[in-house]
């Protein structure tokens, strides 16, 4: 494909150099040969009207003739028709008012009789007959017998009166000859000029098929699944930004492959270890390894082993379908400081067994955001249920709403062991566990809750972070403003409560 747009591409800045090079070259040519016979017929017009000047001044007395001698002249007209000859390539002849050549001449034309011969007597006539009436004209005799004829002629006056007319003619093969040279130097200048275009128009088709050709390959190489294959930034500036916008796209997707295998990785692991237990309490039930007292207690571990698999596909079928934009949302507008009780209430078993304090900071009370309920529901349940899981015994879990310009600020944070520094970046990662994360602490979940808990605050346009610190994880989300929420008046006597409430 390419080797034909290379073929393509460069035969048509080819057509394009050889056309304006045969229309320029042309062009050339006739301009300077339309110049050349121009600027040759007005030298050959001023010689014309010079003799015609000085056969007006000869005497035609017959003293002369008795003598059988020129006058002066007579002498230099002679010598005058010998110059034009020699000079431009032309003869002269003198005619009067009835079309006879002068005798005086006759040895003018002698040296190329054929030329006087091959001229047509009716277009000389034509001729004489127009410059008779005292005009001067230019003329092309094209139907002379040995070619093309330019012809000059003016009238010969003497005592006021045309006695006559004053005839040059010039061959267009001797002007032809003149401008051969030039022309020549006119064709050999631009056969350089296309030459030198064309080896242009070669390297730069090159340089614009050449990056597409390694572009092209790259891509064939990312079909077969070798994912690491780049395209060389070259050529010109379009070119370039293809193949910028290419290796950005190769990087995304070699990404993707790498996060999708690990992905594979991922779930084969967390699915192979509940399915591993599963079947080996159940063969062992079947083939009488586990006495039948015992059954019950094995019966329990299968039943949250199978509960644990079915957490697990839901919450990929969840994260799944939010990443996909299936899921819709439905934003209203409610409080959201109230949620966060009822999640709290949910965990009350936990929380009272551990012993574990629970502080709620609200800067306004009511707070009322605008988002979806039971997307952001669950979020806070995640963020609570991860706090929960890593938190000391008897430790402290502390949930924070606050007002951060038009956005509400959410943190949920404990106090237990911190996150490793490496493994900070990592936090929101598919099945990245908690456990891995903090140095005391075990945890059972799927390594999803992170994840969708970004997927849903992202899906609302907003933010969910890591906060830094010394001690425990702290989490912050934003959420859209509601309504306008109540001042800190109501605010400290609502918090007054809930600490009155809890103790």
């Amino acid at each position: 494909m390419f080797h034909s747009m290379f073929s393509r591409l460069f035969s048509i800045l080819l057509l394009l150099i050889l056309v304006v090079v045969f229309v320029g070259a042309g062009f050339s040519i006739l301009t300077i040969r339309n110049n050349m016979i121009a600027s040759r017929m007005e030298s050959l017009l001023v010689q014309a009207r010079e003799i015609a000047f000085l056969a007006s001044r000869v005497d035609d007395s017959t003293l002369s003739d008795y003598l059988g001698i020129d006058t002066p002249t007579e002498s230099y007209l002679q010598w005058k028709a010998t110059n034009v000859y020699q000079d431009f390539g032309a003869y002269i002849l003198i005619v009067d008012r009835n079309g006879r050549v002068k005798d005086n001449m006759l040895t003018a034309s002698q040296s190329n009789p054929d030329t006087v011969e091959s001229l047509s007597a009716s277009d000389v006539t034509d001729a004489l007959r127009e410059v008779l009436t005292g005009k001067e004209i230019q003329t092309r005799i094209t139907n002379a017998a040995n070619g093309t004829v330019f012809t000059v002629a003016v009238p010969w006056v003497q005592n006021g009166s045309v006695l006559g007319a004053v005839f040059i003619h010039t061959s267009a093969q001797i002007i032809e000859a003149e401008y051969r040279g030039v022309v020549f130097q006119i064709v050999v200048g631009f056969s350089a000029a296309a030459l030198i275009a064309a080896m242009g128009a070669l390297l730069y088709t090159r340089s614009i098929v050449r990056p597409l050709t390694v572009i092209t390959r790259a891509a064939e190489d990312m079909s077969r699944g070798r994912f690491g294959a780049r395209a060389a930034v070259t050529g010109v500036n379009e070119i370039r930004q293809l193949a910028g916008a290419f290796n950005v796209m190769a990087d995304r997707l070699a990404q993707v492959e790498e996060n999708r295998r690990e992905f594979v990785a991922n779930v084969s692991h967390e699915l192979r270890s509940p399915v591993t237990s599963i079947h080996g309490f159940v063969e062992g039930m079947l083939d009488g390894t586990i006495p039948a007292e015992e059954t019950g207690r094995y019966l329990q571990v299968v039943s949250d082993e199978t509960n644990r698999l079915k957490k697990l596909i839901a919450d990929l079928l969840e994260l799944s379908r939010m990443e996909k934009g299936v899921v819709a949302l439905k934003p209203v507008n409610y409080d959201i400081n109230e949620s966060i009780r009822r999640v709290i209430i949910g965990h009350i078993g936990e929380i009272e067994r551990r012993g574990i304090e629970v502080h709620l900071d609200f800067q306004v009370d009511p707070c009322t955001v605008r988002a979806d309920q039971d997307r952001i529901s669950q979020v806070i349940h995640n963020l609570v249920d991860n706090a929960l899981k890593f938190s000391n015994d008897r430790g402290n879990l502390t949930i924070r709403t606050a007002l951060v310009h038009d956005k509400v600020s959410v943190v949920v944070a404990n106090d237990g062991a911190p996150i490793l520094p490496e493994d900070r970046p990592h936090i929101f990662e598919r099945f990245y566990k908690a456990d891995k994360a903090h140095t005391v602490g075990k945890g059972s979940g799927t390594g999803l809750g992170l994840s969708i808990c970004r997927s849903i605050v992202e899906q609302h346009g907003q933010t969910i972070r890591l906060l830094p610190g010394e001690t425990g994880a702290a989490f912050e989300f934003t959420l859209d403003m509601g309504s306008r929420p109540a001042l800190s008046g109501e605010s400290a006597d609502r918090r007054e409560k809930d600490t009155v409430e809890r103790e």
